[in-house]
């Protein structure tokens, strides 16, 4: 993944909305929920959360399916463990060799 894309993961979930949005995502879990739902359980005018899955879908992080008249969305955590991966290895340091203790 380029770095690019690992921005726009991380500009779509530093907004408070599209954060609770993606944790909701997560926990439906493999289900996804219908933006109804999402809208009902945040008190979020369905414009303003349609708004918000489209920059969370832009970034990879939720898929939508149609079921019959029904719109689904289910997080895609693949997006978010990269991202995190991304942070401990390149900017942590956290994969550097570990120093040899004195006994």
């Amino acid at each position: 993944m380029k770095i690019e894309k690992y921005v726009t993961v991380f500009e779509a979930l530093a907004q408070a909305s599209r954060l609770k949005i993606f944790r909701l995502l997560v926990k439906a879990g493999g289900n996804g929920i219908c933006p109804c739902v999402l809208a009902e359980r945040l008190k979020m005018p369905r414009n303003t959360l349609s708004f918000h899955l489209a920059l969370l879908t832009q970034a990879g992080l939720c898929r939508s399916e149609r079921k019959g008249k029904n719109l689904f969305y289910r997080a895609q955590c693949g997006a978010v463990s990269a991202a995190a991966e991304f942070l401990l290895k390149d900017c942590c340091g956290c994969n550097r060799p570990k120093e040899k203790q004195n006994v």
